[in-house]
């Protein structure tokens, strides 16, 4: 019994022993990466490959069974940025002959399987997770999670995946990936071992890796095994990385073999990769968002004729007095834009909404006007009651369609923009339909903490002169048309000030502007950009 007792004992308190060495903080202002010299980015390196700095050439063997029955193709992973146009990935086939239908199907599961953003640039993993499971005899094993929010979306199964560490004498021998939650895209099994190698001149590259992963694609169970290792390496430099155990391929120039090129993001815009070779910074290609428009702006009427059913029509020139007589008209516009980049430079967008329009005037009127109005029907009131100023207050509600072009280019830390709208405003009471033309060039600094200020101008020009019609009833419940024709002059230019600013990799996106002068508009925008 007390021999009994005495194991019990030993065995909690080995366990104990154990059980506070796997939850030992972390070193005091650092983790165990840094003090093992280790960068985070590995840990960035272990779910894409193609978050390394540099180029790489990787011997690769895919084994497929679909239906029970297997495949297998060995071929040569090539990825270098700087290559050309269009051709992140070349996948040298060095197996049997491929048909064009096997061709397809392999690139289609590498763009699948390493489909990833440069945008991105913050490290993936979440430091809060990083958590320690075993510490001793020179051997650490450390647990850890990558961000759920700030990740690309073409990275989204990664924060599904659960990380361990494995560092052996200080260095870092591998990364295990495996699922810790179900995966999407009907992946049902997902497990990757990621060696990796000190190079000589400090720092890691992967060495090899082996993955597995079991996916459903229209009702079929497909299984990959996916065996890589690394036979060459160049820095973002171009200078060729040595490491221990690097591997040495003798190749067989007589054999031709069939090359693969794979693409990696999408095509737009165009020229966009050569932009950013030589140092510009672009927005993702494609965004939707909703904006408002608010604005307020005096008017100065230059002619208003009237008339009633179709007749002649009266000019009110000579019986108004419009120097003495006050126009503001207040604008509400909410609109739904869409747009994509074209090229670096050339953004083209379509525009759709609606917006409400406050006419409030005083028209001055003389006796003539007043024995004008005792001419129409009998719904005017009587002449004698009428004040000297007309005041007119109506809401118009207006729907709005169109598109418009942006012309954006940059020195460093400063950039142009030049805005061009083109939109139909359809007056829904007046019956009456105007094209507007906006033209908005912007002068912006980009500021180091990551927000555009910009500066410029907005030009309105659109048709003055307007032509409708109102339905009516007289008094005696009969319907009549009163018909108009409206010439105005309108303020052309105003001052612009605003902001711009992208957030979460690029992906959401905020802007306000506001309008100074005799015009004065607030805008703001909201939109996601993918």
């Amino acid at each position: 019994m007390k021999n009994a007792l005495s194991l019990i004992f030993v065995s909690v308190l080995i366990l104990t022993t154990e059980f506070s060495k796997a939850q030992e903080p972390a070193p005091v202002n650092s983790n165990y990466l840094y003090e093992n010299g280790i960068s985070p980015k590995v840990l960035d390196i272990a779910a894409s490959q193609f978050m390394q700095d540099g180029s790489f050439k990787n011997d690769v063997i895919i084994t497929r069974v679909k239906n029970g029955k297997k495949k297998t193709f060995n071929v040569e992973l090539i990825y270098d940025p700087e290559y050309q146009e269009g051709m992140d990935i070349r996948v040298i086939n060095k197996s049997e002959q491929l048909t064009p239908k096997e061709q397809k199907e392999l690139r289609k599961y590498i763009e699948k399987s390493h489909y990833f953003s440069r945008m991105a640039r913050d490290y993936f993993y979440d430091e809060s997770s990083l958590k320690t499971i075993k510490n001793k005899n020179d051997t650490l094993i450390l647990e850890y999670y990558y961000q759920q929010k700030n990740i690309d979306p073409y990275l989204k199964n990664v924060k599904r995946l659960k990380g361990i560490i494995y560092i052996i004498d200080g260095k870092l021998e591998k990364i295990v990936l495996k699922q810790d939650k179900p995966l999407k895209r009907k992946i049902l099994y997902y497990e990757k071992t990621v060696l990796f190698s000190k190079t000589k001149n400090g720092g890691y590259i992967i060495n090899s890796t082996d993955e597995h992963t079991n996916r459903k694609e229209k009702g079929e169970l497909l299984q990959y095994s996916v065996k890589s290792r690394t036979i060459e390496y160049k820095s973002s430099t171009g200078k060729e990385v040595e490491w221990a155990g690097k591997p040495h391929i003798s190749y067989n120039t007589d054999i031709r073999y069939d090359t693969i090129n794979v693409k990696l993001g999408g095509p737009l815009p165009l020229l966009g990769k050569e932009a950013r070779k030589i140092g510009f910074d672009l927005p993702r290609p494609f965004g939707v968002a909703v904006f408002s428009h608010i604005q307020s702006q005096n008017m100065d009427i230059t002619r208003l004729s009237v008339g009633i059913n179709g007749g002649d029509m009266t000019d009110l020139q000579n019986i108004l007095t419009f120097n003495e007589s006050d126009v503001t008209l207040n604008s509400t516009i909410n609109l739904a834009k869409a747009d994509m980049w074209l090229f670096p430079f050339l953004n083209i967008m379509a525009i759709v909404g609606g917006g409400k329009n406050e006419l409030n005037a005083q028209l001055k009127m003389n006796q003539e006007l007043i024995d004008f109005l005792d001419k129409l029907p009998g719904y005017i009131i009587d002449p004698p009651n009428l004040p000297d100023y007309i005041p007119i207050n109506s809401t118009l509600t207006s729907e709005i369609y169109g598109g418009g072009v942006t012309l954006a280019g940059g020195i460093g830390d400063f950039n142009i923009s030049v805005n061009y709208q083109l939109m139909f405003t359809n007056i829904v009471e007046a019956n009456t339909t105007n094209m507007v033309n906006i033209i908005t060039p912007m002068v912006g600094y980009m500021a180091p903490f990551g927000v555009n200020f910009m500066a410029g101008a907005q030009g309105q020009f659109y048709e003055t002169e307007v032509t409708g019609y109102f339905k009516l009833t007289d008094s005696n419940g009969q319907p009549f048309s009163l018909d108009y024709v409206i010439d105005f002059e309108p303020m052309k230019w105003n001052g612009m000030i605003g902001l711009y600013k992208n957030f979460i990799n690029k992906h959401w996106e905020m802007s306000l502007q506001a309008g100074f002068g005799e015009r004065t508009s607030v805008t703001a925008v909201f939109g996601y950009r993918f």
